[in-house]
């Protein structure tokens, strides 16, 4: 189950409050994989915010792949909004059995949904199969900037008295732990960043 399906609000919630951060966190990504064309998978994509921010910047073509059924109209819907329709595809999936060929995706980003994970070394152990070699995938829960991070959670305060507390569990030491041994067992090579503007597990398939 994605973190979208953990909130009925959260359409809302990606709209209007986090939409900020998928501009700032595409171009970072970009900027730093060098990947610019190919495919790219959206996972746990919810209303696909991340990957049409990837697709706005890029060639490539995008695939928001959610379980959940709504998500999956929502972000055909959003992209038909950004004039992606036929950059932005959405694939109703669940991450541990992804419908997709080896080796086919050249990037792979994912953020807030695998702190639901129900299996995390399956979930990756699939990243890693559809990964192209070369490819990179991006998964954790980044905000882009510390700035953002903090205009962010001050709005959601607002709404959830007890987010800190729900941010602070899904950030465990004992969570982070479970998603780095996940990506470690699939002995690709990964490196993680954790800062102020939140985690991510970097994973590069080697060419």
């Amino acid at each position: 189950m994605s973190e979208q399906d953990k909130s009925p609000d959260f359409p809302y919630i990606a709209e209007n409050i986090f939409a900020p951060i998928y501009p700032v966190i595409a171009a970072h990504i970009v900027k730093q994989s060098r990947i610019e064309r190919g495919i790219c998978l959206d996972l746990g994509c919810g209303i696909a915010s991340l990957g049409i921010a990837v697709a706005e910047i890029t060639d490539m073509q995008v695939y928001g792949v959610d379980i959940s059924t709504k998500m999956c109209r929502l972000s055909r819907n959003k992209a038909f909004r950004h004039c992606l329709s036929g950059k932005v595809a959405p694939v109703q999936s669940d991450v541990h059995l992804l419908p997709f060929r080896n080796n086919c995706a050249d990037l792979i980003v994912s953020r807030g949904s695998v702190f639901f994970w129900n299996d995390l070394p399956v979930a990756f152990n699939e990243i890693s199969r559809v990964l192209a070699p070369g490819g990179q995938a991006w998964v954790g829960g980044g905000f882009g900037t510390k700035e953002l991070r903090a205009q962010i959670s001050e709005k959601m305060v607002e709404i959830d008295p007890d987010w800190h507390a729900s941010s602070k569990e899904r950030l465990s030491p004992e969570n982070l732990q479970a998603i780095k041994e996940a990506g470690r067992q699939t002995e690709i090579p990964y490196h993680v960043i954790q800062d102020d503007s939140g985690f991510w597990m970097v994973l590069s398939k080697e060419g």
